[in-house]
Formats: structure tokens, sequence, C-alpha cells
């Protein structure tokens, strides 16, 4: 396959970042996320590119959300009719995001994110098996993750939320992390790839497009400058403060937890609270997940990859800064000598408890 000058340093570019990241194994199976959009499309046809030179197995996966009746069929016979042309492996499935919306009790954009991601990891997963074996290409660009550590800035995140879009996180990959939307744009226009435009696109109804159409725009204008790249350099600085203080983390974990699985109070004092925290988000992550294994395996001390990833998202919802506050004011108060024995109630019917220089959690049955 012959690209155009312009476009081949841009897929050197992008193999760069796979590379530089490991963002495929050996062997591995690619399952592209393509929407029919111009991001997905360049990046299914630098796949496609890139396969010819690495061991993978490349299919696109193409979810129909349901929202846009006809234009919706029209982008997945898009991506059909491509995938056919250049013999790339192709599923297409369907689900009803509005229902699912309905059901679950979030929005629109979330119910989309959670619905695509569940639908990608079924399908690595009936291809390849292990985790270690599939991963997940999404289309995310640099713009893209601009946007998203605004938006968790206007959500009061903490540091893990000034990292934004992630290269890797898991199985999820972002192959186009490193290209401008117009990097992009003029590649595709290069190859003469198709693709459809998502009119919610121009939707002020999703905060994602408020904060591309108006805010940056206006940051742009009042500072006389492209905030982009300095934002996406405050996420980088953000990932590597955020390594390293999980590093750190991690080794205070296995210092805290005692012999019976509970966590010792003074070595939590020990600790700063941005640590302290992060071990009692674990802790509790963990423990989340025993219980639900639990729940459905008689006293099973294992902790299935389902289980902890479906913890992990109930950790970020339940266990907010003013809960993570309290525990820590109720651990110092411990090691001070004032209440050695304290309670606190959390979301979900989860009662955390001091006793004996001990901090654990008590699941409601």
């Amino acid at each position: 396959m012959i690209h155009p000058r312009e476009t081949f340093e841009l897929f050197k570019k992008i193999a760069s970042t796979c590379e530089g990241r490991r963002m495929i194994p050996q062997g591995a199976v690619v399952v592209a996320g393509v929407s029919g959009g111009i991001d997905s499309m360049l990046m299914l046809a630098f796949l496609d590119y890139y396969r010819s030179q690495h061991d993978f197995n490349l299919i696109a996966c193409h979810l129909n959300h349901m929202i846009r009746g006809e234009d919706a069929d029209l982008d997945e016979f898009l991506v059909e009719s491509y995938c056919m042309e250049h013999t790339i492996s192709y599923v297409s499935v369907r689900a009803d995001v509005p229902k699912l919306a309905d059901v679950w009790g979030v929005s629109l954009e979330q119910a989309g994110r959670k619905a695509r991601r569940d639908t990608m990891v079924r399908i690595g997963i009936e291809y390849a098996g292990r985790a270690e074996r599939y991963r997940i290409a999404f289309a995310h660009h640099m713009d893209d993750r601009a946007e998203s550590i605004l938006m968790h800035v206007g959500r009061g995140s903490g540091l893990a939320g000034l990292v934004g879009i992630r290269y890797v996180d898991g199985v999820f990959i972002r192959p186009l992390l490193d290209l401008r939307l117009k990097e992009i744009e003029s590649a595709a226009a290069e190859l003469c790839l198709p693709w459809r435009e998502d009119e919610t696109n121009r939707s002020d109804e999703f905060l994602r497009n408020r904060v591309r159409r108006h805010l940056i725009p206006a940051w742009r204008d009042v500072l006389g400058y492209d905030p982009v790249p300095s934002i996406v350099r405050l996420g980088d600085a953000a990932e590597g403060d955020e390594q390293a203080l999980a590093q750190w983390a991690d080794a205070s974990y296995r210092d805290a937890i005692l012999p019976d699985g509970k966590l010792s109070v003074s070595s939590l004092a020990d600790h700063p609270p941005a640590i302290t925290k992060r071990v009692l988000a674990r802790y509790f992550d963990m423990s989340m997940a025993k219980h639900m294994v639990g729940a459905t395996r008689d006293n099973s001390e294992e902790i299935s990859i389902v289980g902890e990833s479906q913890c992990r998202s109930v950790v970020r919802r339940s266990l907010s800064s003013t809960h993570l506050e309290r525990l820590i004011d109720g651990i110092k108060k411990s090691v001070e000598g004032e209440g050695r024995e304290r309670s606190f109630s959390l979301p979900g019917d989860v009662t955390a408890r001091i006793s004996n220089g001990r901090l654990f959690f008590i699941f409601a049955k």
C-alpha cells in the first residue's frame, strides 16, 4: 500500500507513539472502535497499514447507538464498505443507548461510552480470550485530551483527572493521542478517506461539545494563543507525578496491610494524606471486589478481572474526597488517642470501622 509523503510521515509519527508506549503486543488482537468519523477512519487506515509490518490481527468494530436513525445506518454502511474493500475483519453491533441510559440512570453520553467499552471488551475476549492477548483502540486525539482535562478541572478533579485521556489504560490504547485534529483532517483528505460527520458533535447539549465549541476558542481569543498544547503539557506533568505517587501508595499499601486483611492505622498515619487517600481507595476497591465475588462464589478469595473492574467504578462514584477526608481525620484522632473505636457510614450500605488499631470495611448483606 502506497501513501502520499505527508501521510506517510504522519503514520511514522503514530507508529512511534505505538512503539514508545508499547501499545500492541506481538500477536495480539486489536479491536478498533470505528464510528465512521474522520478520526476513527484515519486510525483504521493507519492500523491497516501498520499490520503489514507488525504481527497483530485487526478487527474493526462499529457500534450503532440507535440514536440518529437513518444517519446512524449510513455510518454503519460506510464502515462496513471500507472494511470489505480493504479486507479488514468487521463486526457491527447495535445497542439501544437511549434505553440503556434510562435503565442505568445516566446521560446519553455516559451510556454510549459504557456501551461502547463493554462491546469492545466482549469482542476482545471472544476473539482473543485473555486480556493480555487483545487491545482496544480508540481514535482520541490531542484536542480530545485537552477537552477532557478542562472538563475534569471544572468538576474539581484531583491529580489523576488532570492526566486526561491516557495513551494506555489497561487494554485500551489511543494511537492518535499525539496528533492534532487538523493533522488528522489533512491526512484524511490526502488519502481520500470516506467519513461521515456526526450531527451530535455540533449540539451544545453535550458538555464536551460546549468545551470544544466555546470554552477553548474563548481561551484562545482572550489569551492570544492556542491553549491545547499547554493543557496537554499539564496533563503529561500530572501523569508523571501521578505515577510516582501511585508507586509510593503501592508500597505503603503493602506496609499497611495486616495478616488478617485489615489495615494498620498507625501505618496509615505515617504517610502524607495524599498517599493515605490512595491506600484507602485501593483497599476499598479490593474489599469491594472480594465482597462482590463472595456474593456469587461462596467465601472465595479469588478476585476476578470483571469484579475488580466493576469495583473501580464503584470507588470512583462512592469514595468522594469528603469521605476520604473523614477517614483521614478518624485515623489521626485514633492515633492521637481521641476515640480509638470509630465508625463511618459510606454510600452503598458500607461502614468503615476503626478498632484495635485496625481499619476495615463492613458491607451490608
